[in-house]
């Protein structure tokens, strides 16, 4: 029995083993899809979980767009604890070829501090994000009042014609985006498996992606394309998309680590 699981392990998990290149996000991806495939009731609940956050937060914008830095905090704020739930039904599975979602809930729960902090800190940098936007867009647009998020897209798209803003908001929002993807691609998994303190975590995750830059762009081109899929699905695929990318996230983080 022992020798079956070990040859399980070995050809559903085989990137550990093998050189970081740019194919890699593939097998990342090949291997989050066969974690799913593993436990599908598991990972259906844990997407479907944050699925109904992220249209809790689309509501909450859409009623007032004044809520937009408090509804994404709150989403930063849960967002990890839900990641690292997939991270240890990944990790189960790796070990096992089984996974226990209430095993993987109290590994969560027993280091929910620093998973805490991470959140924390990636909602203040969200917000202070937010809040330069903001002071921004009052600069440049004056005392425009705006009520609903369709008013705030029309304000938004009316800077092709002067796209200062536009860029603007690309620019700083590509920043943003790859600082929280340095810190946390493999810091958040690291806090999961050995509940690291997040100083160490997120150093060593910034260093491991530097180290392999080509493999992290394409890995981030990844990630962007399945969220995208998601969004223009209307959160239909979300379910699906979110546990996919966190058991691949979690492979990801072994595989650039060396384990």
């Amino acid at each position: 029995m022992n020798s079956i699981t070990t040859e399980y392990s070995q050809h559903m998990h085989p990137s550990q083993d093998s050189p970081v290149g740019v194919t890699s996000p593939v097998v990342w991806l090949r291997e989050g899809w066969n974690d799913f495939v593993a436990s599908p009731t598991t990972s259906l609940l844990i997407g479907g979980v944050f699925t109904v956050l992220c249209l809790a937060a689309y509501a909450s914008i859409s009623i007032n767009p004044i809520l937009s830095a408090t509804t994404l905090a709150m989403l930063l704020l849960a967002s990890p604890f839900i990641a690292a739930t997939a991270y240890s039904v990944a990790r189960q599975q790796q070990q096992s070829s089984t996974a226990s979602l209430r095993q993987a809930v109290y590994e969560m729960r027993m280091r929910a501090l620093d998973i805490g902090l991470f959140a924390v800190l990636s909602a203040l940098i969200v917000g202070a994000w937010v809040r330069l936007s903001s002071i921004a867009f009052a600069i440049y647009y004056g005392n425009l009042e705006i009520n609903t998020a369709s008013e705030l897209a029309r304000a938004w798209t009316a800077g092709f014609e002067n796209p200062t803003m536009l860029i603007f908001l690309f620019i700083s929002g590509a920043v943003l985006g790859l600082t929280l993807f340095a810190i946390g691609a493999l810091a958040l998994p690291m806090i999961a498996e050995k509940n690291s303190d997040i100083i160490t975590a997120m150093g060593n995750s910034i260093v491991r992606l530097t180290e392999h830059s080509p493999t992290t762009f394409i890995w981030i081109s990844f990630i962007l394309g399945s969220v995208s899929l998601a969004l223009l699905s209307g959160l239909a695929l979300m379910p699906v998309i979110f546990p996919i990318l966190a058991y691949a996230s979690w492979h990801s983080y072994k595989h650039l680590s060396g384990k």
